[in-house]
């Protein structure tokens, strides 16, 4: 066994020059195969030998397939296998009585695999076995003893390939066993022997090369576009089009993106859910019904397309103004100017709101003004009151400016809670920043502390 080692080794390094001149020029291609052949196998005894136990070699079967996965160029390339194989041995006691043992297994080497020169291959590598059967045969009988095998056995494996053809293999490997498989009385056995195979590779097969059929009769003309048309019978030669318009392509007369042949309107311009078509106007009042709100009645197109309605004749339409049953002017959206003697009695109401000292609280004689503010507002509900703040210039403009503000939110929220809708009420707090008497006296001072009330329509 150690001479084979030792042959094999020398052999390899033997063979590195020789790859030198043989290493693949072009990617090499993945392939699969198929392969039979026979393993020569018996057993390696270890253990206590009582009289004389010998094993010799037995022949088997093998069979199975083959995946070669190549490294690029290299003549590198790994091939796991997957085998029916048969192993086992002829032991012969010390009555020279025979036993022969078969041991079917499932194997799977892994082949490291090294192109030594074009036709022939250095392979080694690990292999898993996993026992299917075992069958041992005596003098007594024939017996089932695969329960009293190892379910796996390791091994290792090397040899050579020699490829007499380019996609038939013949292989010769010898695998070394390391686990003891079997036991026999006193005595364990691991699997030893050789296997020889002859195999079939196939590769994906090459496309066919495109045949093409020249007739040196016939001289091709330019075709700049591709059309299929000759540029010296194409119209349009740098666009590709059809024969119909002479090379051309589908026109769009009308330009809307819709060809001619699609287009049951060519001459005007449409859309493509009307097939080419404009949407209609059945009112003729230039809005067309897709967009119209009164697609039978004439309209504005201001007023997309629903005629325009004046109810008080004011020159403001409905639309936009704010008191469409009221005339008004334009520069007040429709509504009408407030009247003097109304903007007088708010002037009034405003000097009448009265607060206790440094404090936003109102006090009694406050509310009826407010109230009368009330009954004003409820009898013209599109007014809105701006309710400003001031005081004098005694303490802080900060505290000022707070206070001012806490008295008009006082008064906005007393109009609130006698019904009016707080949108309509606005509250602002100046503090001290616009008097309209002098600081420097308790009388200026008097004036400066007040409430002014804004009334717009």
């Amino acid at each position: 066994m150690s001479k084979f080692v030792l042959f094999f080794t020398s052999f390899i390094f033997l063979c590195f020059d020789l790859t030198a001149q043989n290493k693949p020029t072009t990617k090499q291609k993945a392939s699969a195969g198929v392969k039979t052949g026979i393993n020569i196998s018996r057993f390696r005894l270890d253990g206590k030998i009582a009289g004389v136990l010998e094993s010799n070699f037995r022949t088997g079967f093998v069979a199975g397939a083959f995946v070669n996965l190549p490294f690029g160029r290299s003549p590198f390339s790994i091939q796991p296998e997957f085998l029916y194989s048969s192993m086992g041995g002829d032991n012969l006691g010390a009555q020279n009585d025979k036993h022969n043992y078969r041991f079917n297994y499932f194997s799977i080497p892994l082949l490291f695999k090294y192109g030594v020169t074009k036709k022939i291959t250095a392979l080694a590598g690990p292999q898993l076995d996993y026992i299917i059967y075992a069958k041992e045969t005596n003098f007594a009988g024939e017996f089932n003893i695969t329960r009293e095998l190892e379910e796996f056995d390791w091994l290792t494996t090397w040899g050579l390939e020699w490829w007499p053809w380019k996609n038939i293999p013949i292989t010769g490997r010898y695998m070394h066993g390391f686990r003891k498989v079997f036991h026999i009385n006193n005595v364990s056995a691991n699997n030893r022997g050789f296997q020889l195979t002859i195999g079939l590779r196939f590769h994906k097969p090459p496309p066919l090369p495109a045949q093409v059929v020249v007739n040196p009769t016939i001289v091709t003309e330019k075709d700049s576009d591709g059309d299929g048309i000759p540029d010296s019978k194409d119209n349009c030669p740098t666009v590709a089009g059809i024969a119909k318009y002479q090379g051309c392509p589908i026109p769009d007369t009308d330009k809307d993106g819709i060809n001619d042949e699609e287009d049951k309107c060519p001459e005007v311009v449409g859309y493509p859910e009307l097939n080419g078509c404009p949407y209609p106007d059945r009112d003729k009042d230039g809005v067309t019904d897709n967009k119209d709100l009164c697609p039978d009645e004439p309209g504005s197109t201001k007023n997309d397309g629903c005629p325009i309605t004046d109810r008080d004749n004011d020159g403001v339409p409905d639309s936009t103004d704010r008191c469409p049953d009221e005339a008004g002017p334009v520069s007040n959206q429709g509504c009408p100017e407030i009247k003097e003697e109304v903007i007088e009695k708010i002037a009034e109401i405003a000097r009448s709101i009265y607060f206790q000292f440094n404090s936003a609280k109102l006090q009694a004689k406050s509310n009826a003004p407010l109230d009368e503010l009330v009954q004003i507002l409820n009898e013209n509900p599109t007014y809105t009151v701006s309710i400003e703040g001031h005081t004098d210039n005694v303490g802080s403009d900060e505290y000022n400016k707070k206070l001012s503000l806490r008295r008009t939110n006082t008064v906005r929220n007393y109009l609130i809670n006698k019904g009016i809708d707080g949108s309509r009420l606005t509250a602002i707090g100046f503090g001290e920043e616009n008097p309209i008497a002098s600081n420097a006296t308790d009388e200026g001072r008097a004036q400066n502390r007040r409430v002014e009330l804004k009334l717009a329509n």
